[in-house]
Formats: C-alpha cells, structure tokens, sequence
C-alpha cells in the first residue's frame, strides 16, 4: 500500500473511533441530564415547602397560617392551612419567581400572588372584601 492510502485508510479508522466514542457517550450525557434536571427541579425549587404566613389587617382567623406547597410533574398544588381548616389553591401558575392561585373563603373567591426571594414570600390577596398584604418565611424546606 503506497503512502497515501494508508493515511487516508488511518484517517477514516479515527473518524470511525471518533463516531463510536461519540455515540457511548450520547446515553450517557442524556441520562446525566435528566438526573439534574429532575433533582434540581425537586430540590432546587423556590416554592416546594411550608411557609408561615400572616396577612396585614385580614379578618380574625385569616390573620395567618401555613401555606404548604408541592410539585407534582410541571404542576405545582397549593393547601392554605388556617385555624379554621384546609382551603386548596385552584387554577395554580408559576412564572419565574412568582406563584398565583385561587382559593375559595366562605363561598367567595381570594385571589393570591405571591413573589418568592429565598426564604421570603411576598404578595397580595384581593377579593371582594379588598386587598391584603401576604408575608412569609419558609419554615420547611425539602432541600
């Protein structure tokens, strides 16, 4: 074999490695992928937790509570525990650092938007009866 078949016949061998390496790899990267981005969508979410609350000048027995929210898939379930009992958050939507939801208080609706900052939330609630100011801190966190 003269000179210059030999160099291409190495170059196709290495072009053939390349392709194959490149190929193991590939499963490899995607499942390492999906690993990270499902632990940090668990782990690494603002919102996933308990956050203790209070609302300024709301009603008595409205004044505070827990606020407990869960990622289940891409939805996020909200649970507002209050002295009185349990009200779920409904129609529930996340945009970068806030969260809205809807929640039904003695056959009125109240709805809530809150902006998470580390462990801090801010927000509103505004119903029929006007508009409340929400603060929080996170007092359980999943991470």
């Amino acid at each position: 074999m003269n000179i210059m078949k030999q160099t291409k016949v190495k170059r196709q061998i290495s072009l053939l490695v390349a392709i194959l390496c490149l190929i193991a790899v590939s499963p490899v990267m995607a499942i390492s992928q999906h690993t990270t981005d499902t632990a940090s969508s668990l782990i690494g979410d603002k919102f996933v937790g308990g956050w203790s609350y209070t609302v300024e000048g709301a009603p008595e027995g409205y004044k505070d509570g827990l606020l407990v929210i869960v990622k289940e898939g891409d939805s996020y379930k909200v649970q507002v525990q209050i002295g009185g009992g349990t009200l779920l958050g409904d129609n529930v939507k996340v945009k970068g650092s806030t969260i809205s939801f809807d929640v039904m208080v003695e056959g009125g609706k109240v709805a809530v938007n809150l902006t998470a900052k580390g462990d801090t939330i801010t927000g509103k609630s505004t119903s029929s009866e006007g508009s409340y100011t929400i603060k929080g801190e996170k007092t359980i966190s999943m991470d």
